[in-house]
């Protein structure tokens, strides 16, 4: 039987992470399943869902603790969900005038719709023509099927007229 670990990383970022924290998993006989990593501002973040045999459970742990891999590390074991929900999934793409507070603004209004941010990538770039800085961001969303899909486009309209935003809804 196997067990999954979500595992969170964050150090200095310098060549060789990536390789010895895939070296460990395979000592353990892990699966590298999925994982989103990045280096922001001269540091490495990153998260992965690692899968082993539960017998490997403790020692990869406790390796995971001790191994100097010059990063601060964070797991938790997963557990298998205890309720099944059915949900639909939904694509959001933003981009509009870079300000303090976008990412709060769409999040609580999908929230108090019942969605769940499944992931979300955004950055901060270059207007093409004016210069002006523009974020923008991609959300993965699940949302209970019991959501009206124009609940959610009038919330996302009401947020681009408030922000002065182009926001995207489409099935993912």
């Amino acid at each position: 039987m196997r067990q999954s670990i979500v595992v969170s990383v964050l150090g200095e970022d310098s060549p060789g992470l990536v390789a010895a924290l895939s070296k460990l998993i395979v000592s353990y006989h892990g699966d590298w399943v999925e994982s989103s990593m990045a280096s922001l501002a001269g540091k490495f973040a990153g998260i992965l869902r690692v899968d082993l045999p539960r017998e490997q459970v403790e020692g990869f742990t406790k390796a995971l603790e001790s191994e100097n891999l010059g990063l601060k590390v964070m797991y938790e074991v997963s557990e298998p969900e205890t309720a099944a929900h059915a949900f639909k999934r939904y694509d959001i793409e933003l981009i509009g005038q870079d300000r303090p507070g976008i990412v709060h603004r769409l999040t609580d209004a999908l929230a108090r719709l019942g969605g769940s941010v499944e992931s979300l990538e955004s950055e901060v770039i270059e207007a093409s023509m004016s210069g002006e800085q523009l974020f923008k961001a991609q959300l993965s969303l699940k949302i209970p099927l019991d959501v009206n899909r124009n609940d959610i486009q009038e919330a996302l309209e009401a947020i681009a007229n408030e922000l002065i935003a182009d926001i995207q809804l489409a099935d993912a």
